[in-house]
Parts: C-alpha cells; structure tokens; sequence
C-alpha cells in the first residue's frame, strides 16, 4: 500500500511551520523530530501508523527545515518548543492526540506530557530523559561561533554514523548521516543549549497520560542513568530497551513501530 505524504504550511505562534501529514480522519499523531533535523525524518513511521489508521503529523520545529523563525531568532529552551506544538494541536484541532518524540523532540514530547498531559492520548518519549545534561556547555558555546563548525556538514554525518547501534537497518544509516549533513549548526547548537537546560524532574509526578519511554541501548547521547532517574518518577511510564539501537530508532529499526504499536494498542484494552 502506497502512503500519500503530504506538505503543508501554517502560521503558529507567529512562526510560519512546515509539516508532512499522512492518513485521513484517523486518530492525530504528532511527530517530533531531533536536534537540528526535520520531518523527513518520519518519513518511514508516518508510513507505517498511517496505514493503520493514524493521522500523522510531522513539523519542522520552528527554524528548522521548512519552518521559518518568528523574528530569524532560534529558540533555546524545550519549554517553548513544546508551548508552539501545543498551540499547532490546537490549531489543527488534534483531539486526544498521541505525541512521539525523539531526542530533543523526545524531551519536548516530555515537557508537553506535564504540562497538557489531560488533553492527550498517550506520549512516547525516545532518546531522552526528564533532564539531559549531556553536552558540555563550552562545546556549545564554540558551536555558536562562526569559526566553532567549519565543518558541521562532515560533523553531522560522521556523527550520524557514530549514533546508529550495531543492529540498525544497513540502508538506514546512511539516511540518518546523511540528513544528519543538512540545516543550520546555529539552529543545531541552540537546541543543545535547550537540551542542557531542559530538567522537568521535580514534575515527573504529576504526568497522568500513559507514557513509554524507549532507549536504544546503544545511545551515548542519552545516558542510562537520565532514563532510569526519569522512570523512578514516573512509576505508571513503561520502558521499552531496544538492544544494539542507537540515538535514532525511529529509523533505525521496523521494531520501534511494533513497541509503539503495541503500547497504544494495550490502551484499548
């Protein structure tokens, strides 16, 4: 079966979005994608939930890809990320939606379960942890600096490579440090500034919609210990490790869609 993927653009919160949509009058699925990327890429799990009765959503976060910034100024905190995606729900008028994130889109997707959680499906948060101090801030800050990423292009697909677990799909990976190349390193440096900053852990408690959290084992972005502290305060969350995966198993394996599958399914029941 042959998935229609289609591009569209709406103004939210004063930035003008880009997004892929997929499906027709199924259940709202919103996608978010990681650090410095874009919709593309969903491209394979908006297929696949698609033709399962989902309407897939997949934006460009503000900035990033096709979207373009409310005053050219780069965002730099999750919390409001994850405010213009609520405002992207409502506009659209997703009711109940499910929301999925990876990496920063992951902590994004986390931010929005605490503070709109009532008003949502169920949330899957991937590669990310209630707080993610990961990178250090002096990296981050050289980033931000012209002569910092002579080289982002090289950067981002050996990066790319590095990230993917020893399992991942082959031909995927070369998607992934491929794509890994395009956007802006200001863009992608302010969203480690985002991420460093971002810590929700005094909330976890009050998120009420069901949660999974999945972690690739072989993620060294995302430390074990973030995942294992951001589970302990959510005791209804579920966690999902996925063996020889990397930071992005939303295309690196066709098994990240059967655990989504089958966690939202199990709401049924």
């Amino acid at each position: 079966m042959s998935v229609e993927i289609i591009g569209r653009y709406l103004e939210v919160s004063g930035h003008r979005l880009y997004m892929d949509t997929a499906g027709k009058g199924g259940r709202p699925m919103l996608l978010i994608h990681t650090a410095g990327q874009h919709a593309l890429q969903w491209r394979f799990a908006a297929a696949h939930f698609s033709e399962r009765g989902y309407f897939t959503v997949a934006p460009d976060l503000p900035g990033h890809g096709k979207s373009l910034l409310k005053g050219f100024m780069p965002l730099t905190s999750v919390h409001e990320f994850a405010e213009v995606m609520w405002n992207l729900i409502q506009e659209l008028n997703l009711e109940q939606p499910v929301v999925i994130g990876v990496s920063i889109g992951g902590d994004i997707t986390l931010d929005l379960a605490l503070n709109h959680g009532s008003k949502l499906r169920a949330v899957v948060a991937c590669e990310a942890a209630a707080r993610t101090p990961t990178f250090p801030a002096r990296m981050i800050e050289l980033g931000l600096e012209d002569s910092g990423v002579p080289s982002y292009g090289d950067q981002g697909y050996l990066g790319g490579l590095s990230a993917c677990g020893i399992k991942a799909n082959q031909e995927r990976i070369q998607e992934i440090a491929w794509t890994r190349r395009m956007g802006d390193p200001k863009i992608y440096y302010s969203d480690l500034v985002a991420w460093r900053n971002h810590d929700i852990t005094a909330g976890l408690h009050q998120i009420s919609c069901p949660a999974l959290i999945i972690w690739g084992s072989e993620d060294y972005f995302v430390p074990y210990a973030f995942v294992e502290e951001t589970i302990r305060g959510m005791p209804k969350a579920k966690l999902a490790v996925l063996e020889g995966i990397g930071h992005y198993p939303h295309m690196e394996t066709a098994e990240f869609n059967r655990l989504v599958e089958d966690f939202l399914n199990s709401l049924e029941s």
